[in-house]
């Protein structure tokens, strides 16, 4: 995960390190819940709501969510007794004058009874999509400046608090409609709510799990960029989740003019303060560059100066440690083992998953593992009825059966 405040470069920082893992054999899923969608720029292509392969990499994908067009799809029960109109014997017995009136009510929308903090979790939930599923080997997060991401991490809590209220919110605010609406609609609604905050709830054993998440915090030397690092380091750490780094961008160049050595000295004073502050963080410094950085060969230049030079990772070594400044641990989303030609077995690593949580099946020639109810399909030719199943740290392991 990348974070930071506005304008710090948390983008440029995300897509170099997505191009340095991607260029290492790491297969590569870059997502981005910024507003301000600047990966499809910092790339020069136009990136979507659902992956997209990146111009130019055989091993990475994009994608920009969009939290606005998420709610739909997030609580579709919820959003369906909020629209859905007076039918049947009901409308027979009250008359053709109230199925008029029926009709003049403003239809309820459910972007219109936002939670605290839903548009990040919407983010979050969409990003879990991606978590669980095995294609990629590492998901890279540019996230919204520092504030939306850290309220985020207290959403479990007040979702908790906050169905039931919702659930009253909505029959109080439809008007005639909501009374009109049964126990049976009251229950998909909370069945529905319940299910998005397992998924958030999920999200956070994924954040708050070190061997799986690192946080890497991007700033530039200004006393205030510097001061807001500081404090967002102390709260991802009260919620016990890893940073791994500081990236320091757009650092004065060493020239020989009075402003720029000025303006130098001031800005190493701040990353000296910075590291007085956070010792026990690596510091990566990263120079202004005498134009924008967009376009892979930019982003590939950056990559190195954060990562040094690329490394190719074997296909079959199941996990990978990142040594370097930044140091992160990653375990391949899928691992093939095979006797020739024939599949022998396959390990899906599922992070921060619960047994109870998992299914699997196969159909014509596709197999589909799912968690908390979505599932992910693999185009792998094996009948489940063939396959021994174990999960276990994580992983799922089929072996199969010999024919």
């Amino acid at each position: 995960m990348f974070g930071g405040k506005g304008g710090v470069g948390k983008t440029t920082s995300a897509c170099s390190t997505a191009i340095w893992l991607a260029n290492s054999g790491l297969k590569t899923l870059i997502v981005s819940s910024d507003p301000a969608h600047s990966t499809s720029d910092s790339f020069e292509q136009e990136l979507g709501s659902e992956p997209t392969k990146i111009n130019g990499y055989e091993n990475l994908w994009g994608i920009e969510l969009d939290p606005e067009n998420r709610i739909e799809s997030i609580l579709p029960k919820f959003s369906g007794a909020m629209s859905g109109g007076v039918s049947g014997p009901l409308q027979s017995m009250m008359g053709l004058q109230f199925s008029d009136i029926s009709e003049q009510i403003e239809p309820m929308e459910t972007s219109n009874l936002i939670l605290p903090g839903l548009d990040e979790a919407i983010a979050f939930d969409h990003l879990l999509e991606y978590v669980e599923n095995p294609h990629y080997d590492c998901i890279l997060f540019d996230t919204a400046p520092t504030g939306h991401t850290l309220r985020f991490l207290a959403l479990p809590e007040i979702l908790e608090g906050s169905i039931d209220r919702l659930i009253k919110i909505y029959r109080m605010a439809g008007g005639i409609k909501a009374m009109l609406f049964g126990r049976k609609e009251e229950e998909a609604i909370r069945n529905e709510l319940e299910k998005f905050q397992k998924r958030v709830l999920h999200v956070r054993r994924v954040l708050e799990d070190k061997e799986i998440t690192g946080f890497t915090l991007v700033t530039i030397p200004e006393k205030m960029a510097v001061n807001e690092t500081s404090r967002a380091a102390e709260t991802l750490n009260k919620f016990g989740i890893n940073v791994n780094g500081i990236i320091v961008n757009r650092i004065t160049p060493e020239l020989d003019h009075p402003f720029l050595i000025s303006r130098r000295n001031v800005e190493l004073k701040h990353i000296s303060q910075l590291k007085e502050k956070m010792p026990e963080y690596p510091t990566i410094e990263i120079p202004l560059e005498n134009s924008d950085i967009h376009g892979k060969n930019k982003l590939e230049k950056i990559g190195i100066m954060i990562h040094g030079p690329i490394k190719k990772f074997s296909e079959d070594v199941p996990v990978i440690e990142l040594k370097g400044k930044i140091n992160q641990s990653i375990r391949r989303g899928i691992i093939i083992q095979k006797n020739g030609e024939e599949i022998t077995s396959i390990e899906f690593f599922l992070p921060a998953s619960n047994k109870e949580e998992l299914s699997l099946r196969s159909e014509n020639g596709i197999l589909f593992v799912g968690v908390n109810g979505k599932e992910t399909s693999i185009e792998i030719d094996i009948d489940v009825e063939n396959v021994r199943a174990e999960f276990v740290d994580d992983i799922l392991i089929l072996t199969i059966a010999n024919k």
